[in-house]
């Protein structure tokens, strides 16, 4: 599979995670679970639950804690060494990306219709899947593919 595909398959598995109502950070890690078969835990996903709205006070986007929780799993299950500057840039290239990290101000530079169903939300989390899967990309300097998750989703 190409790179542009695996890519759309993780942002698709957070769109449908979420659209199922998984919050934003439990979507990021199930779509992650699923691309790089990680076997994340229910209980991480569990813990996750209250992530959403910014920790449920407008903080910092679930979607962001959900992919650097995903980056933390990718450097272990993967065995790469991975620093905290890792964390830096994926902080970094989301507030590139969405001009802040903070629930409350993303919250607020949607339009009506985009917080109606969460659909504005949802795009943000889907975006941040694939911020994820670039970065890690970047990181490694190589493609994983994932282990059969792929067949049945075409």
């Amino acid at each position: 599979m190409v790179r542009r595909e695996l890519k759309s398959i993780l942002e698709s598995r957070a769109a449908h995670y979420f659209s199922e109502g998984y919050n934003c950070c439990q979507s990021v890690l199930l779509a992650a679970n699923d691309t790089w078969d990680l076997s994340i835990s229910r209980d991480l996903i569990t813990a996750g639950r209250f992530f959403e709205h910014g920790m449920g006070s407008g903080s910092t986007c679930g979607a962001l804690v959900g992919a650097q929780m995903a980056l933390g799993i990718l450097n272990e299950r993967m065995g790469t060494n991975l620093t905290n500057k890792s964390a830096h840039q994926l902080y970094a290239e989301f507030v590139k990306t969405f001009a802040s990290c903070q629930c409350r101000e993303l919250r607020k530079k949607q339009s009506f219709a985009d917080r109606i169903g969460y659909k504005g939300c949802k795009r943000i989390t889907l975006v941040t899947a694939g911020i994820l899967y670039e970065l890690w990309e970047k990181m490694n300097g190589k493609e994983y593919p994932g282990i059969g998750y792929y067949s049945d989703l075409k």
